[in-house]
């Protein structure tokens, strides 16, 4: 196929914006020339928050680049030129997002690695980048890395952990940033030399499909990127925000929370004491704003409604009566047509009465901006926090683009689309003959590092191919059908898409994830992830014995229930789209294990060798034996 200007389908409409956000208030900036304004024009304001030994400790904006300066000048004094690659490995932490600014504040380029990665992860990443200098959380990631045959090219490696001994080329951040000549002006230079143009971060993309592959953003591809935030949540540029950076800043969501959105708008980061830990985080912190992948709003969800089942008889009375008002007031909410007062103002008395509180347990009672991207939503749960009366929206948005094209502008709006495309006539969105969703835009990353076959047909013509197949509704409103790639062909020549399936599968409430298989296969099985929580307290009412996760897989209790909620997802699915096997998995799905990205995207070719004996036991192969049989005999 040629480039977007052969394409037959006519650039979708888009939305008049809701809110006055000027896309090009930064058009020329840099993330040193942001952190200049913010010093000199707010600089006694809070820029984030760190969690320490049970304390919350605030760095204003003064501090912040007073550090970045410090830091940035030691690069300099060692030997960082323009354009040098810098790894930075750690969990989410305010030292990470220093090392970040400072590398980029120095002109080079910021290499991100998840803090769980192996030595064999960290090795390729090094490799790949290039990198020449390294910044590591602690103890844990400096052993990791010192393993890879790759940390004997970098020049310095800075541990942010001021108790790991300095050696060789080993040093402590804080006395790796007291080792600075005078920086007092560093800043001020550096933004003047930094241009829009110049690379900032190498953003490791998921690396469903191969090797991760390194995404390259300029300091135009970051701003213009997060900036498009503003057309489907103008209030984050209008007034104070506060957000709990949950995901590694090495993400492109964590990196646009944690340290590119705040220089941009009125959001404040708060840093948990661990990444892990960000439960207790946002019960402290109570974010106004959020944007987590669907599996997270999932759990919280699961969790709640574990704590309804398990609360007094006159507890549940209230929260039934609560819920019948709720969903009646939804749909009154998502019809066409004005709003019933009555029915709203009674549901205003559940949900300060009795949703507020229950959501205030998990510290999501001051959640104003709901937003979920990354991998598709079940409606069941999308429908479940509207009715308790958060309102929660679709986005789309990937790290080759940084920000989203496309969102859900309407209050309220019905799950199972990922909006439409935002109101910035710099950005446009298309559909190619084959369904595929194309993007162009100021923010789009430049390439892939190292790999200009990827690039190519990644950009074409100044189009991102995002890969995601998509329809177009009655309504304008978009809705992704599935990865390109990971479209299904069955033996029997039918072309099917698994994530439609595995959707209507977790729209119970027992599974948390499910994984479709059946390429070159007769018909489709599917690998179920029980939901832990939900299934314990299940078998916990019938006196079921379950010690551990992998007991699932052989309770014949759980087996039979899950058969029944995959019936259920067959009646909703056409013939050829039904499940006719499955096996619950004995393990959880995870990064650790390696079938599943950071933010819970599937690897379906580790999950497919991983899992291979157990979908093969899932298929008759009676007549692939006589065939070999036959075969043989001959």
């Amino acid at each position: 196929m040629g480039g977007p200007h052969s394409l037959s389908l006519p650039v979708l409409p888009t939305i008049a914006p809701s809110a006055t956000v000027s896309p090009t208030a930064h058009e020329d900036g840099t993330l040193a020339s942001l952190l200049r304004d913010r010093r000199d024009g707010r600089g006694e304001a809070v820029a984030f928050f760190q969690k320490r030994a049970g304390t919350w400790h605030a760095t204003t904006w003064s501090e912040f680049a007073r550090d970045v300066a410090a830091l940035s000048r030691a690069l300099l004094d060692h030997g960082l030129e323009k354009g040098d690659h810098v790894a930075i490995m750690g969990d989410i932490s305010q030292e990470w997002v220093v090392a970040y600014m400072a590398t980029v504040c120095s002109g080079g380029v910021a290499v991100g690695i998840y803090f769980t990665s192996s030595t064999e992860e960290v090795e390729y990443f090094l490799a790949d980048s290039g990198s020449r200098f390294a910044f590591v959380a602690g103890e844990k990631e400096l052993a990791i890395l010192l393993r890879s045959r790759q940390a004997e090219t970098l020049k310095k490696i800075v541990v942010f952990d001021p108790a790991v001994p300095s050696s060789k080329n080993i040093v402590s951040l804080p006395r790796f940033s007291a080792s600075s000549s005078d920086c007092a002006s560093l800043l001020d230079e550096r933004a003047a030399m930094a241009r829009a143009e110049d690379n900032a971060s190498i953003v490791y993309t998921s690396g469903t499909t191969g090797n991760p592959k390194g995404a390259i953003l300029t300091h135009r591809s970051l701003i213009e990127g997060l900036l498009t935030v503003g057309h489907f949540c103008p209030a984050l540029f209008r007034e104070p925000q506060r957000v709990v950076v949950h995901l590694p800043l090495s993400h492109v969501v964590g990196l646009g929370q944690g340290i590119v959105l705040p220089l941009i708008s009125e959001v404040t980061p708060y840093f948990g004491e661990t990444g892990a830990d960000f439960a207790t985080t946002i019960r402290d912190v109570k974010p106004t704003y959020w944007m987590a992948p669907p599996r997270f709003y999932q759990r919280y969800a699961a969790e709640l409604v574990s704590r309804i089942n398990a609360s007094a008889s006159i507890g549940k009375k209230s929260y039934r009566f609560a819920m019948s008002i709720a969903q009646k007031a939804l749909a009154d909410r998502q019809a066409d047509g004005p709003d019933d007062p009555f029915l709203q103002a009674l549901f205003a008395t559940c949900r300060d009465q009795v949703f507020l509180p229950l959501l205030a347990e998990i510290g999501l009672d001051q959640l104003r901006y709901a937003y979920t991207a990354s991998a598709p939503m079940p409606p069941d749960v999308v429908k479940l926090w509207q009715t308790w009366g958060v309102n929660l929206k679709e986005v789309y948005g990937q790290t080759e683009l940084v920000g989203a094209n496309t969102g859900q502008m309407r209050d309220w709006s019905k799950p199972g689309t990922i909006g439409v495309p935002i109101a910035d006539p710099r950005w446009k969105t298309r559909v190619a003959g084959d369904g595929e969703m194309l993007v162009t835009g100021p923010g789009l990353f430049t390439g892939y590092l190292n790999k200009p076959d990827d690039t190519l047909e990644a950009l074409r013509d100044g189009w991102l191919h995002t890969g995601d197949i998509v329809e177009v509704r009655p309504d304008g409103q978009l809705a992704i059908i599935d990865r390109k790639k990971d479209i299904i062909n069955t033996s029997g020549g039918k072309s099917i898409s698994p994530a439609q399936i595995e959707n209507e599968l977790r729209r119970s409430p027992y599974i948390s994830e499910a994984a479709v298989c059946g390429d070159g296969r007769k018909y489709l099985v599917a690998l179920i992830e029980v939901d832990r929580i939900a299934m314990m307290d299940w078998v916990k009412a019938r006196n079921e014995t379950i010690n551990d996760y992998s007991d699932f897989c052989s309770s014949e209790a759980v087996i039979h229930l899950i058969e029944g909620e995959v019936a259920k997802a067959n009646q909703r699915l056409a013939p050829v789209e039904q499940i006719k096997s499955f096996r619950i998995l004995p393990e959880e799905l995870s990064a650790e294990n390696g079938v599943m990205t950071a933010t819970r995207k599937k690897r379906r070719k580790v999950l497919n060798e991983r899992y291979a004996a157990l979908i093969n036991s899932l298929y008759d192969d009676s007549e692939d034996s006589l065939i070999r049989q036959a075969l043989s005999n001959m």
